[in-house]
C-alpha cells in the first residue's frame, strides 16, 4: 500500500475530495502517545468498494442522452484514493522518510485537535485534551474534525484512523472511552441490535449530539448532529435522538486480549450494529447499497474543519437537556504574546540553572 503524500494533503486541505481524508493514511488517537499508524493496511480497499458499490450510478457513472448512447464520464479520476503512488510520496524503501512523513501527518493531526481550548468547568479524562465530562452540567465533550461531507452513513461519528469513508465526523478518543465519559455521569446503557430469532432495535438511555465549531472569521457555530444526516428516501433529517446501546466486549480467542467492539468504527452509529456505542433506535439497513442515511451535504462545514461534540444524555431532571450549547464551551486557544513567549524562557531557564548548580554539587 502507497501511503498519502503530506504535500498533496497540504494542497487538497483535506476538501477537494471525500475520498481524500485522513482515513487514507490509517491513524490511531492513543492515550499514552501520538497518533500511530494502524496495522491493518486495508483502509483504501475498503474506500474503493464502498464507491464501487455505494455510488454505483452516481457522478462516475455513464451519462446517457435522449438517444439511448452513453459517453463516459468527464470527471477525472482521482488517482490518490485508489493508492496510485505520485511523485512526491516517500521512497517505501526509505524508513526515516516514511517516519518524516509520518511525523509531518502526526503534526497536521494534532493541529486539528488541539485548535480548541478545553471547555469550562470540564475535566479531561484522557491523556491528550480531546475528550471533557462535566459532572455538575452532565455533558461529554468530544473534539473531531469533519471528515466526509458526500456520501452514504453507516456511522456519524468514529474513532480517528478506523472508518471515516462512512462517516461525518472523525473523533480524537476511543469509544470506550467516550462509553466511560458517559457512564461517570450516569447514563444507563441498553442493548445493542440483536436479529435472532427476530429483530429486535437497540435500547438504552437517549444521548442528544450537538456539534460545534468556528467558521474561517472565528465566529461561533451550533448545530444539531441529526441535521447534518439525511434520509436517503424523504430527505429530512434525522429525527430521533441515539440511544446509548453500549456496544460489547469480545475476546480474541488467539491471543485472548479482550476489546471494545465499538472502537472498531461504531461509535455514533446511524445503521444498526451489534457494536454501536451509540445508535438509532429503528431498524436501519447497514448494507453498503442499501443504506437509509446520507450526509446532508449544505449543512455541512468544509472537511477538515476542527469540531466539537457535545453528548448530552436525556434526564428527566435535567432542565436543560434539550438546550444548545452556548460558545463559551469552544474557547479558541489564546496565541501567546512575546511577553509572554520571554517570561515562559525565563521560567525554563532556572530549572536549568538549577539543575546545573546541583550537578556540581
Amino acid at each position: 500500500m502507497f501511503m498519502k503524500s503530506v504535500s498533496d494533503v497540504r494542497r487538497s486541505r483535506l476538501a477537494s475530495n471525500p475520498w481524500i481524508s485522513p482515513a487514507m493514511v490509517s491513524g490511531e488517537a492513543v492515550p499514552n502517545g501520538p497518533l500511530r499508524p494502524s496495522r491493518g493496511g486495508c483502509g483504501w480497499l475498503a474506500v474503493i468498494l464502498v464507491a464501487l458499490l455505494g455510488n454505483a450510478g452516481a457522478s462516475n457513472a455513464p451519462a446517457q442522452d435522449d438517444s439511448g448512447k452513453t459517453e463516459p464520464a468527464t470527471e477525472k479520476v482521482n488517482e490518490r484514493s485508489l493508492g496510485i503512488p505520485s511523485a512526491d510520496d516517500p521512497d517505501p524503501n526509505d524508513d526515516a522518510a516514511i517516519q518524516a512523513e509520518l511525523e509531518e501527518w502526526d503534526r497536521q493531526m494534532r493541529a486539528m485537535a488541539d485548535k480548541y481550548a478545553a471547555p469550562p468547568n470540564a475535566k479531561q479524562i484522557t491523556q491528550l485534551p480531546d475528550l471533557w465530562i462535566d459532572p455538575k452540567a452532565k455533558r461529554v465533550y468530544l473534539d473531531g474534525y469533519v471528515t466526509m461531507r458526500n456520501g452514504g452513513l453507516e456511522m456519524f461519528a468514529c474513532p480517528v484512523g478506523t472508518k471515516e469513508h462512512e462517516s461525518v465526523v472523525a473523533a480524537f478518543a476511543k469509544s470506550k472511552e467516550v462509553h466511560a465519559a458517559l457512564l461517570a455521569l450516569g447514563t444507563k446503557s441498553g442493548t445493542p441490535v440483536s436479529y435472532d430469532p427476530e429483530f429486535k432495535p437497540p435500547t438504552g438511555q437517549p444521548v442528544a449530539v450537538w456539534v460545534t465549531w468556528r467558521d474561517e472569521q472565528g465566529r461561533f457555530k451550533v448545530a444539531d448532529a441529526r441535521t447534518w444526516v439525511q434520509n436517503n428516501e424523504s430527505k429530512e433529517s434525522l429525527t430521533d435522538q441515539w440511544v446509548f446501546a453500549g456496544s460489547q466486549l469480545w475476546t480474541d480467542p488467539v491471543d485472548k486480549v479482550t476489546h471494545y467492539s465499538a472502537d472498531s468504527g461504531d461509535m455514533i452509529c446511524v445503521s444498526n450494529f451489534s457494536s454501536a456505542m451509540l445508535d438509532v433506535p429503528f431498524s436501519s439497513s447497514a448494507q453498503a447499497g442499501n443504506l437509509l442515511f446520507v450526509a446532508f451535504t449544505e449543512r455541512i462545514p468544509e472537511q477538515a474543519t476542527s469540531v466539537r461534540l457535545v453528548l448530552v444524555p436525556q434526564f428527566e431532571n435535567d432542565p436543560n437537556a434539550t438546550t444548545p450549547p452556548d460558545e463559551t464551551v469552544l474557547p479558541l486557544v489564546k496565541k501567546p504574546t512575546p511577553e509572554s513567549a520571554e517570561k515562559a524562557g525565563e521560567v525554563k531557564a532556572k530549572p536549568e540553572s538549577s539543575g546545573n548548580a546541583a550537578g556540581t554539587r
